[in-house]
């Protein structure tokens, strides 16, 4: 009997997958989840976003120094043959975003879309507004619930390190781009 169920388990998964051994979806390391935390903080120091988030989610610092703490909903499969990751979070002045994320090697993830074109509905990473509530509160309550961090008022240092690896991670830092004499090497 436990031979015909394990021939009939194998004719029912799709022959690629048996071929491969591999499964189109893996569950996430605590470290990759580590990874998009970062991300998301590094982008939102160095698009200058910090300010945005006075007031918004828990204080965890001083009433005159705001520290929010936000939650981000991650869910934890990751589609590896599609190479995708699914997040929702606060990105303020946009609201809340789903957003897709890939991962790059074995050390980097990279974040989908580009903030300065508001996440508009034409896009894969796009404003929940535009997407049903019962969808966005049952994603929400089925995926991992995490939290990252935003000092709303960084110091120099804090924003030019995200800004050294929002570039190692795109290839791009709209910070630096908009302070060049900040980025002059010490001599």
């Amino acid at each position: 009997m436990r031979l015909k169920l394990i021939l009939l388990v194998l004719l029912l998964v799709p022959s690629s997958v048996v071929a491969s051994g591999a499964s189109k979806y893996r569950h996430l390391a605590p470290s990759e989840v580590g990874m998009i935390k970062q991300a998301v903080e590094d982008e939102i120091y160095d698009y200058g976003y910090y300010g945005e988030f006075y007031e918004i989610g828990r204080n965890v610092g001083t009433p005159k120094h705001w520290i929010a703490r936000v939650h981000i909903y991650i869910n934890p499969v990751y589609d590896a043959v599609d190479q995708h990751g699914e997040v929702i979070y606060k990105l303020m002045p946009y609201g809340q975003i789903y957003r897709l994320f890939y991962i790059e090697g074995k050390d980097q993830i990279k974040l989908d879309g580009d903030p300065q074109n508001h996440f508009p509905i034409t896009q894969p990473s796009h404003q929940t507004v535009f997407m049903d509530d019962a969808e966005v509160c049952r994603l929400e309550q089925s995926w991992m619930k995490a939290v990252f961090i935003v000092d709303t008022t960084p110091s120099l240092e804090m924003i030019r390190s995200a800004a050294r690896r929002q570039k190692a991670r795109t290839g791009f830092s709209d910070w630096e781009y908009e302070h060049p004499k900040h980025n002059k090497p010490k001599k």
